[in-house]
């Protein structure tokens, strides 16, 4: 069970314009000396030894810093420790010649605001059940279901757009338009400026360019007679700006090229390994490891970038329908049944429970959540609506540097 850690406060400053933001602009510093960290580097198996005396149980995360640019990678964590001395073993060859820094932390949320209600107005929804972050953008993307539409805001939910709309199923071209959802569960922007939309109804990947115009199908193609979806939900891309897809009804993940190519399918019925029951939800991390909500067992699947299978987290889960890795790399998980979005380690520990804007304002069927280094945003489907809080990082780091590492 985590406990609540008692952290040096980070100052926080809330910018208030056209992106909702904190930034950090003073982080502590401690001497090695004071937190007793240190580098040892075990020659004889060839690895790194990171020996730490931990002041305080929280969450621990070693970070490379790539050289050259703004970017880092994660050697190890965010696992959540308890206070005292810990030994962390990393191959010697991912540090050798590498600067970079572990950090001992803990996140906390506090409310914004929440935008929507009933309805079918700008700012109004009707049981939404997908959100999709554009991070070139900085736009918000809601799949309103209810509505028939995907609705675009900026960060602060300001109404900008809004797409689709009924219609008819295709084939029926009497009344045909191409752009008409039928219930669109998830929407995902791309990585150029485009989105796509699970359309569940009618089993189908819709496609919309740069100009918010209206593409095509993705998945399957038009006259695509061998592939078929069955109520498709959970949409993301990845960084290589393929896209994954919860293919509901049909038990399975499929992984699709930015043309439309099927690249990877996981899953099938079943309770066992690599079976799925009822796949509501996909998240892919900056390493490419692809979680799974799989909503019917209970559970969230972990894989490789290859469809391997990593493990699972299934600790306090009862109906898990949505998944998002933050940029600390800790998970969070919605949980329709409990009302709850969870937060776990990277080792699948419970750090948090959110059950709602306050203690008289409950969730109710939360379903998808948008985790930013500074805010969370939390779909509320049952009480229409978009939730808001403010991420609080507190944190105690230190800088490391790998000496060179010569393989005997």
């Amino acid at each position: 069970m985590a406990s609540k850690l008692k952290f040096y406060n980070t100052k926080l400053v809330f910018l208030s314009s056209a992106i909702l933001l904190l930034l950090f602009i003073s982080l502590p510093t401690f001497s090695a000396e004071e937190l007793g960290w240190k580098l040892d580097i075990a020659t004889a198996s060839k690895n790194s030894v990171f020996s730490v005396n931990v002041p305080e149980n929280g969450c621990l995360s070693i970070i490379s810093i790539i050289k050259g640019k703004n970017k880092f990678e994660r050697l190890w964590g965010p696992t959540l420790v308890q206070s005292g001395k810990q030994k962390i073993i990393i191959p010697g060859t991912q540090i050798a010649s590498k600067s970079g820094r572990i950090e001992l932390f803990s996140i906390d949320f506090k409310f914004y605001s929440s935008v929507g209600k009933p309805g079918r107005g700008e700012r109004q929804f009707m049981k939404p059940c997908g959100i999709g972050w554009d991070p070139i953008m900085k736009n918000l993307y809601v799949a309103d279901t209810g509505n028939d539409r995907i609705v675009r805001l900026d960060p602060q939910g300001r109404f900008l757009a809004q797409y689709g709309g009924f219609g008819v199923a295709f084939g029926d071209t009497s009344e045909e338009k191409e752009d008409s959802l039928d219930e669109p569960w998830d929407v995902a922007p791309g990585g150029f400026s485009n989105f796509y939309i699970s359309d569940q109804n009618n089993n189908r990947i819709a496609e919309f360019d740069a100009y918010k115009s209206f593409k095509g199908n993705l998945f399957p193609k038009t006259n695509d007679f061998q592939n078929r979806l069955n109520r498709p939900k959970g949409l993301i891309v990845d960084s290589e700006n393929n896209l994954w897809i919860a293919d509901t009804r049909a038990d399975r993940v499929l992984k699709i090229s930015p043309s439309g190519e099927k690249i990877l399918e996981l899953g099938g019925f079943g309770w066992s390994q690599w079976k799925f029951k009822e796949p509501t939800q996909v998240a892919v991390d900056f390493d490419g490891r692809v979680f799974v909500a799989d909503k019917g067992n209970k559970r969230i699947q972990i894989f490789d970038r290859l469809g391997s299978r990593i493990g699972e987290i299934s600790d306090g889960l009862k109906s898990p329908v949505g998944v998002a890795i933050d940029p600390e790399g800790l998970i969070y998980v919605c949980d329709d049944e409990t009302n709850e979005l969870l937060v776990f380690s990277s080792d699948g520990k419970i750090l948090s429970r959110l059950s709602g804007i306050s203690k008289d304002d409950p969730f109710a069927g939360p379903c998808d959540v948008i985790a930013l280094e500074s805010v969370l945003y939390v779909l509320d489907s049952r009480n229409h609506r978009v939730a808001i809080f403010t991420k609080e990082k507190k944190i105690i780091s230190q800088d490391w540097r790998g000496p060179l590492f010569k393989d005997k």
